[in-house]
């Protein structure tokens, strides 16, 4: 008997944590944290007014990467919108997602996710320099318990 409801009680948990784990967001910390994860340096800064993106006056957050082993002549730049769920990120995608900013002398990379919209910056249109780093840190981005974060 001890055996089932064991059985039972663990069934239940896991339940719990995988409904727990579906309505949970990404935040901008999660991104930055699986772009740190594929060993770029990233630094928060603050961007002017108005914002590149802007959404009903939320800007977004912008974070400057590099390669810790190299000078970056060219800083790169990824900015990260997040929506208060999928349906309000796919609500936006609908009246202004194809309108991406403009970042003199950079090319935009964007990538969904979930709640957010991540945008990574490059110099360089057909060989981004992180192209590989920023792909394999959004494939990461997951849901893990009743916190998005990475593996």
């Amino acid at each position: 008997m001890k055996k089932y409801t064991l059985l039972y009680v663990t069934f239940f948990v896991l339940v719990l944590l995988l409904a727990a784990c579906s309505d949970s967001t990404i935040t901008a910390r999660d991104v930055r944290a699986v772009l740190e994860k594929e060993g770029l340096e990233v630094t928060q800064i603050t961007v002017g007014t108005p914002a590149p993106i802007d959404v009903n006056g939320d800007n977004p957050s912008v974070f400057k990467i590099g390669l810790p082993t190299a000078s970056m002549e060219n800083p790169e730049y990824v900015f990260v919108q997040t929506f208060d769920s999928t349906e309000a990120r796919e609500q936006f995608d609908k009246s202004d997602g194809n309108s991406l900013p403009k970042f003199e002398g950079s090319f935009p990379h964007m990538r969904q996710k979930k709640n957010v919209i991540v945008i990574y910056w490059s110099h360089d249109k057909q060989k981004p320099l992180l192209m590989k780093q920023f792909s394999n840190a959004m494939d990461k981005l997951s849901c893990r318990f009743w916190n998005c974060s990475i593996y």
